[in-house]
């Protein structure tokens, strides 16, 4: 089933906030509780947090086969990268060098779990700046069709930031 353009960009507003959610909530446990470091229900739901936000952010911005890849939304391509690579302040190298990690952790140590005996977590301030920017950038320069009109946050910034706060709130305390 061919997806209309509404339903398109929908998609991949969503996908960017799932991502941010789960990074946010990743990120609200940044410097965790001795306490629970040894309850593996805090580690366990934290780096599901961190695993799932890599999944969402790949398919995205990092694979171009993805079904919500930005490619797939976003009409004015090379104007939009431009845009992305000067908010987050990476050149194009750089970003794909980015996708790179991204990818490697995902695909080396979530889809699979291959021979590497060590695993890097890519910086996650990138994913943030990134998803963000294409939540915003979909809402204010994609919406020919009234994708979002109702019940969709305004700010990429201020959603993150609401479920960061819910996250360290229900942490147990540091």
């Amino acid at each position: 089933m061919a997806l209309t353009r509404r339903q398109r960009l929908r998609r991949t507003a969503l996908v960017c906030l799932h991502c941010l959610r789960n990074l946010a909530f990743f990120r609200a446990a940044d410097h965790p509780a001795p306490a629970w470091l040894q309850q593996q229900f805090w580690v366990t739901a934290r780096n599901n947090f961190l695993d799932t936000a890599v999944l969402e952010w790949c398919k995205v911005l990092g694979d171009p086969r993805a079904k919500q890849d930005w490619r797939k939304s976003v009409t004015d391509q090379p104007g939009f990268l431009e845009r992305l690579l000067a908010h987050i302040g990476l050149t194009e190298d750089a970003f794909q060098a980015y996708i790179a990690e991204m990818r490697t952790y995902r695909d080396k140590f979530l889809a699979h779990l291959d021979d590497e005996n060590r695993m890097d977590i890519p910086s996650l301030e990138t994913a943030i700046s990134s998803a963000g920017f294409l939540y915003e950038y979909l809402l204010n320069s994609e919406n020919d069709c009234n994708a979002f009109e109702v019940d969709v946050p305004p700010s990429a910034a201020a959603y993150y930031q609401r479920f960061l706060a819910e996250g360290r709130a229900i942490y147990p305390v540091r």
